[in-house]
């Protein structure tokens, strides 16, 4: 028994060496991040032992807090016009003319690691001469030691090619916190000489750990899913977890309108259910912290999932179209849009309508109507809107009348005529002169002129409905 915890001793105090890339699995929020200031200038900084240079060209074996290049040496380096940190408006880079003795040129000591944990070490570099200008390329190695000396990790970028513009290349290791161990000190060595090339920038300097890979479902759903709004229910949060830890601990998180990230009380599960309040009906996002959980009290030993959101379905947006206009016994098409979930539908009244349960039925009325096209979603929300037909009555004109004072047939009636009263009726004799003319058709013609009865035969009538359609010509015959 004491030599196998002998030997657990020895195994955790061995250098747990990193692999040279990138995390395969999730990510935590940084716990380190340096990117050398922005706004303000934050001037020299003491993690290096090169010469800090107030010039914007560096010489060898300096080194400057810029913002930006701007053709150094006579043009031979890049003109760079932002650091690399995204988002950082007036952000900082450290740009730096190595030294012509090979060396560490970069030491800082990071705290606030968790003990026990998988980290992801990344910093961004670019080679700052022009592939134009050629010259020594900057070879850098990283290392990451515990604070006796013992190596826990180290990657060599190899040789950082020239480039026809300026490339900021991410480069990246894995490494392994041991246990107890929570402060490290990180090196930057300068592998190549100094002299032409070997000149660089240096920026976005982060640590952040690295765990398995995480993907959040939402009631069973790997993608966003939607709800009923203004209804109380319970949604189901949980996750398809990869290998890599050995006990992990859960915390799901959200995030209502960007106000930032909170832990949810008692969803300490990878599978949690979640009582959602049906006043707050505006999106949330959610995600998945996790650990080891002798960690997960930490938040910087959190890797967390990908963000998945929690929707409502908007309520029905419904159109029932233009007014309409048509003439009796002419159908016409009500052409109603609509917008929302699995709607359905229905028009009140029925009348005149060959299908009142779809959305562009068929109405052929014979009189003015108004119709409300009503449409339901599956979350029960109701929304309503009118549509008016104008139904134009169909005129039957009369061939002949005889204004004889007998009461029968004594008048030109035109049936319908009256339902128009902008429309302009003229009766011409056979020498085209106007005998009778009426806006409207309130006083029906009674076969005089000028107060004079007409003799009988043939006269000629233009009525014009003033409403688009055609206008109607023809005779009409006045008999004894």
């Amino acid at each position: 028994m004491r030599f196998i915890k002998y030997l657990l001793v020895v195994v955790l105090l061995l250098p747990i060496v990193s692999r040279a890339q990138s995390c395969a699995g999730n990510f935590g929020d940084p716990v380190v991040n340096i990117t050398f200031g922005s706004g303000f200038f934050p001037g020299p900084i003491s993690s290096t032992n090169y010469n800090y240079s107030t010039a914007s060209c560096p010489l060898d074996g300096s080194y400057t807090i810029t913002r930006s290049t701007n053709a150094c040496f006579s043009g031979n380096w890049h003109t760079i016009l932002e650091d690399h940190t995204p988002n950082d408006a007036d952000g900082f880079m450290m740009l730096v003319n190595a030294s012509n003795a090979p060396g560490e040129f970069y030491k800082q000591t990071i705290s606030d690691l968790c003990p026990g944990t998988t980290y992801e070490f990344s910093a961004y570099v670019v080679n700052v001469l022009k592939a134009t200008s050629s010259g020594i390329k900057p070879n850098l190695t990283f290392i990451i030691e515990s604070l006796s000396g013992v190596v826990l990790g180290n990657y060599s970028t190899g040789n950082i090619a020239e480039s026809t513009s300026p490339e900021w290349k991410k480069h990246a290791m894995v490494f392994t916190t041991p246990v107890g161990i929570s402060t490290v000190v990180l090196k930057i060595i300068n592998n190549a000489p100094g002299g032409n090339g070997n000149d660089l920038a240096l920026d976005d300097i982060t640590f952040r750990a690295c765990g398995p890979t995480i993907k959040p479902k939402l009631n069973g759903s790997l993608s966003s899913f939607s709800v009923c709004d203004g209804i109380s229910q319970t949604i189901v949060l949980d996750a398809d977890l990869g290998p890599g830890y050995i006990n992990p601990a859960f915390i799901w998180q959200k995030n209502i309108e960007n106000s930032g990230w909170v832990d949810i009380p008692g969803a300490n599960s990878k599978a949690s259910s979640i009582l959602i309040n049906p006043s707050v009906s505006i999106s949330q996002q959610y995600r998945l912290a996790s650990a080891e959980s002798f960690n997960i009290s930490s938040p910087g030993c959190r890797i967390l999932s990908d963000v998945i959101t929690l929707n409502y379905f908007d309520k029905p947006i419904v159109d029932a179209g233009p007014d309409k206009e048509t003439v009796q016994d002419k159908p016409v098409v009500l052409t109603a849009s609509a917008t929302g979930r699995m709607l359905s539908y229905k028009w009140t009244p029925t009348t005149y309508l060959d299908n009142p349960f779809v959305l562009n039925p068929i109405a052929t009325p014979d009189q003015d109507i108004t119709y409300t096209l009503e449409a339901t979603d599956a979350c029960n929300n109701v929304v309503s809107e009118q549509v008016s037909i104008k139904v134009l009555i169909n005129i039957s004109i009369p061939n002949a009348f005889s204004p004889n004072g007998d009461g029968v047939n004594d008048l030109w009636n035109v049936a319908g005529l009256l339902s128009y009263p902008e429309a302009d009726v003229l009766i011409f004799n056979r020498y085209g002169s106007i005998i009778y003319r009426s806006k409207g058709y309130q006083d029906p013609w009674d076969g005089k002129y000028a107060g004079s009865m007409l003799p009988k035969g043939s006269y000629y009538y233009s009525i014009n409905l003033n409403n688009g359609t055609s206008i109607y010509s023809g005779s009409v015959l006045i008999l004894d």
